[in-house]
C-alpha cells in the first residue's frame, strides 16, 4: 500500500518539474537567461493502514455429488452370412477281435547242450468269460551235469490243471497238480568209485488246492482258501501237509480299513526212523489301517502264532505289527515296520532250497521274535522307482546246511537255539517303458551274527541281481539276467573247520525273433562266463549252456 502511494508522489514530482522546465524554457526564450526557482516538495499527509486478521481456518471441501448417469441400452442385430462348409467324417475302423486272435496256448520246444530238451506247454479256454479253464504242462532237464557228466544231471517234470468260474456274487478256484525233481547226490569225493544208482534222488509232490472269494469289488472283501499236498521222495520220505488259509478286509471309509488273516496248517512227516507226528502251526493276523495325522499312514496290529514244535519251549508267541507311511514329497515315501512270526519250514520248503537232503534230518520252524526295518521308496516320474532301506531281524531256530561226516554228498540241518541277528541293507532300482524297455537292479548285504552256532552256513553276505529286457519292433525281444553273490562260509566236516565258498557270478542272456504274432524262435545262453561257482559245499553248477529252440502260439 506504501508502495503505490510513493510511486504517485514520484509521479506529481515529475509533472511539476516537466512544468517547470517548460516555463523555464519560454522564459529562456523571452530573456535568454534561466530563472532561479524553488520548488518544494512536503509531505502532510500520512497513512496508517489497520492490521489485517488472518483466518487460519481451512474451507472445507464441497461433498461429493452421486452423480449417476442414465444408462442407455441399445441392442442391435448383426447378420453375416458364411460360406457353408462341408465336412466329410468318416468312423475309425478297428479291427475287430475275434476269439481266433486270442492265444489260447502256446508251445515251445527246444534243446541244448549237456543233453538237455525242453517241452512246454499251456492250454487254456477262451470262450467263456464267466469260466476259466487250463492245463499247463513243463519239461526240462540235463542228461549230464557239471561232474562225471550222467552222475549229475537234473531234471524237472511238471502238469497242472486250473479253472475258475465267476457270477456276479462269489468267484470259484481250483487247481491239482503234479510235479517231479530229479538229481543225484554229485558232490562225492574226487577219484572214489560209486555206484551210479544209488546216486539218484527224485522228489514228487502232488497238490490240490481251492478258493473262494467275493466276485466283486465292495466295502467287504474275503477269501477262503485250502489245500493239500503230499510230498514223497526216492527213500523213505514221506509228508502230508493239508492247509486252510483266511483274509478278509472292510473298508470303514476312503482312509480307513481293518483287515484280518488267518492261517492254520497241519504238516505230517514219516522217514525211515522217524515216526509221523503232526506239526501244528495256527497264525492270526488283525490290523486297523487309517491316518494318525496329516499325511502319516498307520497300520496297526499284532501277529498270534501257535506252534508246537519240540525245539521251543513256549508255544503260544505274540509279536507286534506296526506299519507306517509318510510322504516326504510328492514322489518320496518313507516307510517304516516293527513286527514277528513264524516262518514255516517243512521238507517241501527246505527240498526247494537244497535237493541233497539227507535222511532223518531235523526240521523245526523259524521263529522271528523281531523284524524293524526303514526305508524310502521313491519315483522318479512315471517310469523310474528306486527303493533303499535297512532291516534288523532277531531270529530262534534258525536252520543252517552242513554236509554230513560220513557221506560229504549229503546234507544235515542245524539249528541255532540261541539268538541269530541279522542285518539287511538293500537299495533297489528299476524303470519300465511300457513293454519295450525294461530293467532292474537290486543289491543286498546280509551281516549274521550267529548266537549258539559258530557261524551261519551257506547263507550269502552280498547279492547283486539285475535283469533287462528290450522289445525291437515287436519283432525281437533281447533279455539278460545276472546274479553275483558271495561270503557264504560252510562247515567242512572231514577238516573239521569252517571254509570260505567261492562268489557266485552268472550271466544269462536270450533273444527271440518273431517270424509273425503266433510263431518265433529263440536263443537262450547261461552261465555265459562258465563260472563253476558252487551251489553249496562240493556241489559246483554247470559251465556255459545253451538251448535253442521255437515258439508256436495258437
Amino acid at each position: 500500500m506504501k508502495g503505490m502511494i510513493y510511486r504517485k508522489l514520484k509521479i506529481s514530482a515529475l509533472m511539476l518539474m516537466l512544468v517547470g522546465v517548460s516555463f523555464a524554457t519560454r522564459a529562456q526564450d523571452e530573456t535568454g537567461e534561466l530563472e532561479s526557482r524553488e520548488i518544494v516538495i512536503e509531505k502532510v499527509r500520512e497513512i496508517t493502514l489497520r492490521k489485517a486478521n488472518r483466518n487460519f481456518e481451512k474451507i472445507p471441501p464441497r461433498p461429493a455429488e452421486n452423480i449417476k448417469a442414465p444408462m442407455t441400452y441399445d441392442f442391435q442385430s448383426f447378420s453375416f452370412q458364411a460360406p457353408q462348409v462341408t465336412t466329410q467324417m468318416r468312423p475309425l475302423k478297428l479291427k475287430q477281435e475275434t476269439s481266433r486272435d486270442v492265444h489260447g496256448g502256446y508251445l515251445r520246444l527246444g534243446y541244448g547242450n549237456y543233453s538237455s530238451p525242453l517241452l512246454e506247454a499251456y492250454l487254456n479256454t477262451r470262450k467263456d468269460k464267466n469260466k476259466l479253464l487250463g492245463a499247463y504242462l513243463y519239461h526240462h532237464s540235463s542228461g549230464k551235469g557239471p561232474v562225471d557228466g550222467k552222475n549229475s544231471g537234473s531234471g524237472t517234470t511238471g502238469i497242472s490243471l486250473a479253472g475258475s468260474s465267476f457270477s456276479d456274487a462269489i468267484a470259484l478256484s481250483g487247481n491239482v497238480g503234479f510235479e517231479n525233481r530229479t538229481t543225484h547226490f554229485y558232490g562225492y569225493p574226487e577219484a572214489v568209485p560209486v555206484d551210479r544208482d544209488t546216486l539218484k534222488q527224485a522228489y514228487n509232490i502232488f497238490r490240490l488246492a481251492g478258493a473262494i472269494s467275493n466276485a466283486k469289488n465292495s466295502d467287504f472283501a474275503y477269501k477262503l482258501g485250502a489245500g493239500f499236498s503230499f510230498l514223497s521222495d526216492k527213500f523213505d520220505a514221506r509228508e502230508t501237509e493239508v492247509g486252510l488259509n483266511f483274509g478278509s478286509s472292510y473298508e470303514i471309509d476312503e482312509d480307513s480299513k481293518i483287515a484280518l488273516k488267518a492261517d492254520y496248517t497241519v504238516i505230517t512227516r514219516k522217514d525211515a526212523h522217524i515216526d509221523a507226528k503232526p506239526r501244528s502251526l495256527f497264525v492270526v493276523n488283525p490290523t486297523y489301517n487309517f491316518p494318525a495325522a496329516e499325511d502319516l499312514q498307520l497300520s496297526v496290529g499284532f501277529v498270534v502264532a501257535y506252534e508246537n514244535d519240540s525245539i521251543d519251549s513256549k508255544d503260544l508267541h505274540v509279536y507286534p505289527d506296526v506299519r507306517a507311511t509318510y510322504p516326504l514329497s510328492p514322489t518320496v515315501d518313507a516307510v517304516a515296520f516293527l513286527t514277528g512270526g513264524i516262518e514255516k519250514v517243512s521238507l517241501q520248503t527246505l527240498s526247494y532250497e537244497n535237493l541233497w537232503l539227507a535222511p532223518d534230518i531235523a526240521i523245526f520252524h523259524t521263529n522271528k521274535t523281531l523284524d524293524f526295518g526303514v526305508g524310502i521308496n521313491a519315483r522318479l516320474g512315471n517310469k523310474v522307482s528306486a527303493h533303499a532301506g535297512l532291516s534288523l531281524s532277531t531270529l530262534k531256530n534258525l536252520y543252517s546246511y552242513v554236509n554230513g561226516f560220513e557221506d560229504q554228498s549229503k546234507f544235515y540241518t542245524v539249528y541255532d537255539k540261541g539268538t541269530t541277528k541279522r542285518t539287511n541293507l538293500y537299495a533297489a532300482l528299476s524303470y519300465a517303458q511300457s513293454e519295450q524297455v525294461k530293467f532292474m537292479l537290486r543289491g543286498d548285504f546280509y551281516g549274521y551274527n550267529a548266537g549258539d552256532l559258530d557261524e551261519v552256513y551257506h547263507r550269502p553276505t552280498t547279492k547283486l541281481t539285475a535283469n533287462a529286457s528290450y522289445n525291437i519292433y515287436q519283432k525281437i525281444i533281447l533279455s539278460a539276467d545276472l546274479i553275483a553273490q558271495g561270503g557264504m562260509k560252510a562247515y567242512d566236516a572231514t577238516q573239521d573247520k569252517t571254509v570260505k565258498l567261492d562268489g557266485a557270478f552268472d550271466l544269462n542272456a536270450k533273444a527271440e525273433y518273431l517270424f509273425s504274432p503266433t510263431f518265433s524262435a529263440f536263443v537262450q545262453l547261461n552261465n555265459i562266463t562258465s563260472n563253476k561257482y558252487p551251489l553249496y559245499l562240493h556241489y559246483p553248477v554247470r559251465a556255459f549252456q545253451a538251448l535253442a529252440g521255437i515258439t508256436w502260439s495258437f
